[in-house]
């Protein structure tokens, strides 16, 4: 009976009602399980069950136990154990954790941009794992939500540092779906993980499906997309495996073909690239017509619709239908039986083939281990249901998920180094390199697939990072993806010291993942060097690469690119290029670049439609130009136009960094007479400009203002977030 005893008082240890259930085995790394008294009392067979997987995967494994208060609390257990030995490489949340939900830090997200002082806190504010998995982000403590007390709400500080750059990885364990249920659901998934775990799965098998709108739809971006699958997965496309790539244009019912693709226990794992919401994953577009009768067919299930919608927000019905007679000479017949029983539920009906719902997710068992949505709110946890936990605690075969907690971007590198799955890295340790606040792993992030590769490299991401002599020897791996891995390990421990090096590796290596991660790099630096780089990427045979060299070249706003900008705008064969094209040109100068175009169409070829292609290209230019000059700064300057106008003038330089417009937006943050909020406002949209050519300019404007002593304190934080901001450079590089 003492020996039992003593060895309860070795293996828990209780501090102030926390318990840590110590590791039975130690390994050269650690992981902790979060959670929070009653999920553990309620599921402690599987707790446990699961804690004896991990550890038979070589990962010494802690259980810390309390009745959890709030997020600090938590942080501080984690960093205790992070600087125990064995180092602590991730964590898992499992049942009711707090949850931060974060303000002031948009910049950090690939998205989301919802005015914080316009909308509820709930739907303005991110909420984010970052608090718990980067240990340097800086918070300051608001509040607990009133009515859903799991949130906590914080403010990113302004001197904290404003680039995320994770200790360890993260993942949450909360059910979906019935609450009533939720801890019958956590048992169930965590036994059923802990068996899983026993298989040894290699990846043969794949699913990657793009929905509407996505990337524009651009054909050239989806079908380039598999060169740089098939360099991570290269055994994927051999005999008798398989990677499927589906288009949401490929079938008219498509629906039920993905749900059944989604059903195969062959799956290992699957990515979806499309449009989203909280409770659906929204798919497919209307069936493109064929035909006259299916045209006109299209236009009255529009028409439809939009008198549908009038009805539903309490507007007039009779006016809408006007509207569209008048501006489309609509015939009243197209407008029969919109409010009819018979059209409506065929209607609904087409709708529901379109989009995937909660329901139908419950009714599948899907075969992937893992899956990744590349979808917007689609890992939406703090809510009782959500999309990725329906997977994840399903009936299926799925371990982890990643999807994110609020909108994201489209344009992303959303298979950034998705090839070391492929080489036994755990899904936590590849996520550790995702550095956005919204994205989250839902499940086990300690997952990895089997690899017949002899180094660990989950050992040498967390023990040896800071290893110079290591990772140099990985840039002569022969796997592209070990290359690419060894250039961000060796950046994060070089900076600008390697930056010529950087270039020749850009200009000599095969693959389109190592050239992508080499102009990740330089681009972090944004350098000299990686602007003349530019000039060689922008004709990368990779579309990605192409259309990335194109938003750089308008956020460093230099003249000299405008010559590459034209030629891409008229001759790239992707609609998603010459897109960020025309765009790009516009916040460099569309003054400078009338003049420009207007040579190099003069000296094509005079087969070509020289009139066309000059009058389309100018006519946006000048667009622009009357946006910029008549419009945006005119408002801005004013002291008569309201004050929201002015606001929301002001926010359109988030994402429109206009390189002509820094002048105006500088000569009225220094303007008394503007109203605080609206300095405020303008402080924080120069943030966004930290490739821009004349970021020193504004540094130096910032701290000439920071000298006032008598700054209004919420201005003087802004402006110093914005400084570090420009200072450390954008969150994300491969973002706008």
């Amino acid at each position: 009976m003492k020996l039992f005893l003593i060895i309860i008082l070795f293996a828990v240890t209780v501090l102030s009602q926390t318990e840590i259930v110590k590791p039975a085995k130690q390994f050269a790394t650690s992981f902790a399980i979060i959670i929070d008294r009653t999920t553990y009392e309620k599921c402690k067979e599987a707790v446990v069950n699961y804690k004896n997987s991990v550890e038979a995967d070589n990962l010494s494994c802690y259980i810390v136990i309390s009745d959890w208060k709030n997020p600090e609390e938590i942080k501080k257990e984690i960093t205790d154990l992070y600087n125990r030995k064995p180092k602590l490489e991730g964590i898992v949340l499992i049942g009711d954790i707090p949850i931060a939900m974060i303000r002031n830090g948009q910049h950090l997200t690939s998205a989301f941009k919802l005015e914080e002082d316009r909308y509820p806190w709930i739907r303005s504010s991110v909420p984010s794992d970052r608090y718990y998995d980067d240990f340097d982000l800086k918070f300051n403590y608001i509040k607990q939500d009133s009515i859903y007390k799991l949130y906590h709400y914080y403010s990113l500080r302004a001197d904290s540092p404003q680039r995320i750059e994770r200790e360890i990885y993260s993942a949450r364990i909360k059910a979906s779906g019935n609450q009533e249920q939720k801890y019958e659901k956590i048992t169930k998934y965590l036994m059923r993980v802990s068996e899983q775990k026993t298989k040894k799965e290699i990846i043969d098998n794949a699913l990657i499906f793009t929905g509407h709108g996505y990337h524009s739809e651009s054909l050239a971006a989806w079908g380039d997309e598999r060169i740089s699958i098939h360099e991570q997965f290269p055994q994927m496309f051999k005999q008798n495996n398989r990677v499927k790539f589906i288009n949401h244009g490929m079938d008219d019912n498509l629906k039920e073909i993905l749900m059944a693709e989604l059903e195969n226990k062959d799956l290992d794992y699957v990515l979806f690239h499309a449009h989203g919401d909280t409770d659906m994953q929204l798919l497919l577009s209307y069936p493109k017509a064929d035909n006259i009768t299916m045209n006109v067919e299209g236009i009255k299930l529009f028409l439809r619709s939009k008198l549908r919608t009038a009805q539903r927000r309490n507007q007039s019905v009779e006016d809408a239908k006007e509207y569209y007679k008048k501006a489309y000479d609509i015939p009243d017949s197209w407008f029969e039986g919109v409010f009819g029983d018979s059209l409506e539920t065929a209607d609904s009906l087409l709708n529901y083939k379109l989009d995937m719902y909660l329901d139908d997710i419950r009714k599948m068992k899907v075969g992937a281990e893992f899956v990744m949505f590349d979808q917007c709110f689609n890992g939406s946890f703090h809510l009782d249901e959500y999309i990725t936990g329906e997977y994840v605690f399903g009936a299926g075969e799925v371990i982890v998920g990643e999807g994110n907690s609020v909108n994201c971007l489209q344009d992303k590198w959303a298979n950034e180094l998705l090839g070391l799955l492929n080489l036994g890295v755990r899904v936590g340790n590849r996520h550790r390199f995702v550095n956005l606040l919204e994205s989250h792993l839902i499940g086990d992030p300690t997952y990895r697939f089997h690899s017949n590769i002899q180094d660990d490299l989950n050992e040498k991401i967390v023990l040896q990072r800071d290893n110079e002599t290591y990772w140099k020897s990985a840039l002569r791996n022969e796997n592209d993806e070990i290359r690419g891995l060894g250039i961000r390990m060796l950046h994060n421990i070089r900076g600008e010291k390697w930056s010529k090096e950087l270039k020749d590796i850009y200009m000599n290596d095969p693959s389109v993942n190592v050239r992508l991660q080499t102009l990740k790099c330089l681009a972090e630096l944004n350098d000299e060097t990686f602007r003349e780089v530019l000039k060689q990427s922008i004709k990368d045979p990779y579309e990605y690469i192409r259309r990335k060299s194109a938003d750089w070249m308008g956020e460093i706003g230099k003249v000299d690119y405008i010559q590459y900008l034209i030629e891409l705008i008229i001759f790239d064969e992707s609609p998603r290029v010459s897109f960020n094209g025309r765009n790009s040109i516009t916040y460099i100068s569309s003054t400078k670049a009338i003049k420009e175009v207007e040579g190099f169409v003069a000296n094509l070829p005079d087969f070509m439609e020289k009139g066309k292609i000059l009058s389309g290209i100018k006519g946006s230019l000048e667009r622009s130009n009357i946006w910029l000059f008549e419009e945006l700064i005119p408002h801005i300057e004013s002291d008569t136009i309201k004050e929201r106008t002015k606001l929301g003038e002001i926010r359109t330089f988030r994402n429109y960094k206009f390189n002509e417009g820094i002048k105006s937006l500088l000569k009225e943050l220094k303007n008394p007479k503007q109203s605080i909020e609206a300095r405020i406002y303008i402080a924080e949209a120069l943030g966004w400009y930290s490739f821009n050519i004349q970021k020193n300019e504004i540094l130096r404007e910032i701290e000439e203002i920071l000298t006032d002593k008598n700054l209004d304190s919420k201005f003087r934080d802004e402006l110093v977030r914005t400084k570090n901001r420009l200072v450390e450079g954008h969150n994300d590089v491969m973002l706008p």
